[in-house]
């Protein structure tokens, strides 16, 4: 008799926009989890603030981001956290517009998200909690054709 070795399921094209803008392995949540409680490496941080064109003041104060990349220590879990935040805004872009360039350009164009309030950038408002779910939410009536 066989055994059945059960499938693997397949990352979501999010957790691989994902992995790739912070160079690890994400499959699901669950990786995302561990990867804060780990703490988001110095290298990630790196190549995410790069790409997105972010202030360091997005994750952490500056000063604290600026200690963490000369000790290449990696960051607390509550600054992973904001960074795998914004990392999940991008892919979720990236997954809506089919191209990164277009995404990054709606990233960082500011715009009247909240009424009677400042314009303010996607990126800025995805460090928060309740903004990244504002902006995830505007994504999928996008997607959805709801305006």
């Amino acid at each position: 008799m066989n055994a059945v070795t059960p499938l693997r399921p397949v990352a979501s094209p999010v957790f691989t926009h994902m992995s790739r803008l912070l160079d690890v392995a994400l499959e699901s949540e669950t990786d995302a989890v561990r990867l804060a409680a780990a703490g988001v490496s110095s290298r990630s941080y790196r190549r995410a603030a790069h790409r997105l064109g972010f202030p360091p003041s997005l994750v952490a104060p500056e000063s604290t981001v600026r200690r963490r990349l000369a000790r290449n220590a990696r960051f607390t879990e509550a600054e992973s956290e904001r960074l795998i935040r914004l990392a999940r805004v991008y892919a979720e872009a990236v997954e809506l517009f089919g191209d990164e360039a277009q995404a990054l350009e709606w990233l960082n164009a500011p715009a009247a998200y909240i009424p009677g309030d400042a314009p303010v950038t996607p990126l800025q408002l995805a460090a928060k909690d309740s903004g990244a779910r504002l902006i995830e939410s505007h994504l999928r009536r996008t997607a959805h054709g709801v305006f």
